[in-house]
């Protein structure tokens, strides 16, 4: 039998159901709030640290090798976020570009040699040649195997050079911003390694949302 609440304690019962609905809703809708990719909620915010100022999310897209093996989620964390590639490349501020690991596993050196290999597209061969070096640094400093849920990044850090970390492990720093501008052009330059994961990353459209080819970082 149910027995009806009446006077001051039903209204206050009443009350409180009224109250622990909302919060549940604004619960739910923070936990949905952030991007979501290949099941991994992507952090909107890097927080300021000792090494680097609060980095914000500029875009984000899932990276597909022959079309459809996922193989990393693309992260870039940047200062100042834009849509504007050319102001984007040019700006002297901490720029992180994240590869965060998908697949079952991979060999950190097999994922740069795919950047150096995406690089050479995006550059005369006056620049490679100027770069090779460099750049045969860069490869040799990924030098580990990432596991599903990993992560290496490559981090700009303004008058220093780039900083190579993977797995929470600084591998070393190539200096120089023209292999740093040369790098993030493998995501937003002229020849992406995808049309629509270019978009993701400069936040012209949000993964998911896309009017075309949405689920995919081509």
């Amino acid at each position: 039998m149910v027995i009806p609440m009446r006077g001051a304690f039903g209204s206050l019962f009443f009350v409180i159901l009224i109250l622990a609905a909302v919060s549940f809703s604004s619960v739910s809708l923070a936990a949905t709030n952030n991007l979501v990719i290949a099941d991994h909620e992507i952090e909107p915010v890097i927080p300021a640290s000792s090494q680097h100022p609060e980095l914000k999310l500029n875009g984000a897209s899932l990276r597909l090798y022959y079309g459809f093996v996922e193989t990393y989620i693309g992260k870039l964390y940047v200062e100042n976020p834009t849509t504007d590639e050319k102001a984007l490349i040019e700006a002297d501020e901490y720029k992180r570009m994240v590869f965060k690991v998908v697949m079952k596993r991979i060999s950190g050196r097999r994922m740069a040699k795919a950047m150096y290999d995406a690089l050479q597209s995006n550059l005369s061969q006056e620049e490679a040649l100027s770069l090779e070096s460099r750049l045969v640094m860069m490869v040799d400093m990924f030098d580990s195997k990432l596991n599903r849920g990993e992560e290496g990044y490559i981090e700009w850090v303004p008058g220093v050079g780039s900083r190579i970390v993977i797995n929470d492990e600084v591998k070393g720093i190539i200096p120089g911003k023209d292999l740093n501008d040369a790098i993030i052009n493998i995501w937003i330059g002229e020849n992406p390694i995808g049309s629509t994961f270019k978009k993701h990353i400069l936040g012209l459209e949000k993964y998911g949302e896309s009017k075309t080819n949405s689920r995919r970082g081509r």
